[in-house]
């Protein structure tokens, strides 16, 4: 219950109560019913047995058979005995008030009533389909010496019959649905904004920072979404002033080190290359630093361009084997694009000496995959990969890469065109960088 989406839980929570609030109105009116249907039985009982007994008292003795039997039908048994068919009132307190009753309203001191219930088959020319539960009211009146009335009526015990549990369920079933129905529109309408804002949020953190959601719905989830929205903006402007700060800093940095490197290359002695070495590396760091901060800019990103032919031109000039499944068409910036992908093939030559390029399309994705047989990355570093000045291996070394800032590069480029880009190892050995980037009208 916990893993399904809110709509869900609730629309069966409401099912689960309107159907438990059915059950319950339900039963209420059946007892309600009961009760009613047995007094008014009771009551359609003793008038029929007091106007039996006038009739039968006015008549002669010998015109008494012939109503007896005329006044029997297929639900009632009227005789004329010389013994009751009920020895005793039954001891049941429906029973003893229905023997009261007659008493009172007949004069008579001898009254015998009996209620029972029994199955019966259901006889189809019934036409009061009566269900197989069958209530039997038996009574005996004494109507003088050895003349005793004995009626018997079977009446139906189910209050309900098979077309009108049809006619509550079919009701039961229409009302539900209506309901949830109804519940779900106001469930899509109140649920819209909280998926859009979970759907920026993980734009957000994936490094989008032009994700915003619109300030609509019920008042809490609009102070919500201004609220995200005011904290995009301002991480935006934090971003921004950021990036200014490292252009700022590679950029000076670049005199004072270009003058320190004329001044070591006069140095002689052993520690001349070292100094110059440590220089190139700075240096390295302060290109690194301006290139980061510029990434992107003053270049259209919704260009419409064939990856496979990007890919190919890419491949031929680094000379690194280039495999296409498909040729989908994406929306980017060349250049910045074309950097990303440059930067995940030349730290794999730079770390294995060797890449592998390929190009597929996935649920609607274009994929790119850049792999190597080199000797992987620490699984300890993999989750940093992406940050600045981080390597894929902890020494510094020139001959192994530049200053750590080219997968930031690639990952700040990749959600720039609204991709996403992962790094992860290869089950034997070697590194996979997957791109994965929108295709055109998806």
């Amino acid at each position: 219950m916990k893993r399904l989406p809110l709509a869900t839980q609730l629309l069966v929570l409401l099912s689960l109560a309107i159907s438990i609030a059915f059950i319950g109105a339900l039963i209420v009116t059946v007892l309600a019913q009961r009760s009613n249907d047995q007094n008014a039985r009771d009551a359609l009982v003793s008038n029929r047995i007091q106007e039996l007994a006038l009739t039968l008292s006015a008549l002669a003795p010998e015109s008494q058979p012939d109503f007896v039997r005329d006044a029997s039908n297929n639900v009632t048994t009227i005789a004329m005995n010389a013994e009751p068919t009920v020895l005793k009132t039954s001891a049941d307190s429906r029973s003893q008030m229905l023997a009261e009753r007659l008493k009172e309203a007949l004069g008579q001191s001898e009254v015998h009533v009996s209620i029972l219930s029994r199955a019966e088959p259901n006889r189809p020319e019934d036409p009061r389909n009566f269900g197989l539960n069958r209530e039997i009211i038996l009574v005996s009146v004494q109507l003088g010496n050895n003349r005793w009335l004995n009626f018997s009526a079977r009446e139906p015990r189910s209050w309900y019959t098979k077309t009108q549990l049809q006619y509550l369920l079919a009701f039961y079933a229409c009302s539900l649905l209506f309901v949830l129905g109804v519940v779900w529109v106001f469930l899509r309408r109140t649920i819209s904004p909280i998926e859009e804002l979970a759907v920026a949020a993980q734009k957000s953190a994936k490094g989008d920072r032009s994700a915003r959601v619109p300030e609509e719905g019920p008042l809490e989830f609009q102070q919500a979404a201004k609220a995200f929205n005011t904290m995009q903006e301002r991480i935006s402007q934090f971003d921004a002033e950021r990036t200014r700060t490292i252009a700022a800093v590679g950029h000076d940095l670049r005199t004072p080190l270009t003058s320190l490197r004329i001044r070591a290359e006069m140095i002689e002695g052993e520690l001349r290359e070292p100094m110059i070495d440590t220089l190139d590396e700075v240096a390295a760091m302060a290109d690194g630093l301006v290139s980061y901060a510029r990434m992107g800019q003053s270049e259209n990103l919704t260009q419409n361009i064939s990856l496979r032919a990007l890919l190919a031109k890419l491949c031929e000039e680094l000379d690194v084997p280039f495999h296409a499944m498909a040729d989908p068409v994406i929306t980017a910036g060349p250049v910045s694009f074309s950097r990303a992908i440059r930067n995940l093939v030349e730290n794999a030559l730079a770390y294995a000496g060797q890449a592998e390029v390929s190009l597929s399309v996935q649920a609607g994705k274009a994929v790119v995959k850049v792999e190597d047989d080199g000797p992987g990355i620490e699984p300890s570093l993999l989750s940093k990969l992406f940050e600045p000045f981080v390597r894929g291996e902890a020494s510094r070394s020139r001959e192994t890469g530049g200053a750590g800032l080219g997968l930031s590069i690639a990952q700040e480029i990749t959600v720039a065109h609204g991709g996403e880009l992962s790094v992860i190892n290869k089950p034997d050995c070697g590194v996979t960088a997957i791109v994965k980037v929108p295709i055109l009208g998806t």
